[in-house]
């Protein structure tokens, strides 16, 4: 793994990033604001995101298109809640600064959650709850 600046360590930190894949790309470089970093780290996220709701609903429409379309109806749902949460925790903020790095933060503990269940799914799908 390459140097890391302490500012990236540090919004990495922030946003609860410090994953291989998430420090595959320096957001620093090329960057000329932190507006520019944290956009870069959010972009990060939403692919991370989309990759594994992708993969996750072609794997469960491949094995049954109804439940698939309730995995895109949850995944619309829980977007929209994500989204919601986040708006609270960046207006509850006092300073524009405080409230683009809790955004960040909140939009990136989001993002990690939800890969993780959708990863679950596709592990878990068509399994009995009880053995």
């Amino acid at each position: 793994m390459s140097k890391r600046s302490p500012l990236l360590l540090l919004i990495a930190l922030l946003a609860g990033t410090l994953t291989l894949p998430a420090l595959a790309r320096d957001c620093e470089k090329g960057a000329t604001s932190m507006a520019a970093v944290r956009s870069c780290v959010a972009e990060d996220h939403d692919h991370q995101l989309d990759a594994a709701y992708a993969k996750t609903l072609a794997f469960v429409r491949a094995k049954d298109a109804k439940t698939a379309d309730l995995l895109a109806a949850a995944q619309k749902s829980w977007k929209q809640f994500a989204e919601d949460s986040c708006a609270y925790t960046t207006a509850a903020r006092q300073t524009e600064q405080m409230a683009n790095d809790a955004r960040l933060s909140c939009w990136a503990s989001f993002v990690d959650a939800r890969v993780r269940v959708l990863n679950a799914y596709r592990r878990q799908f068509g399994k009995a709850d009880m053995p």
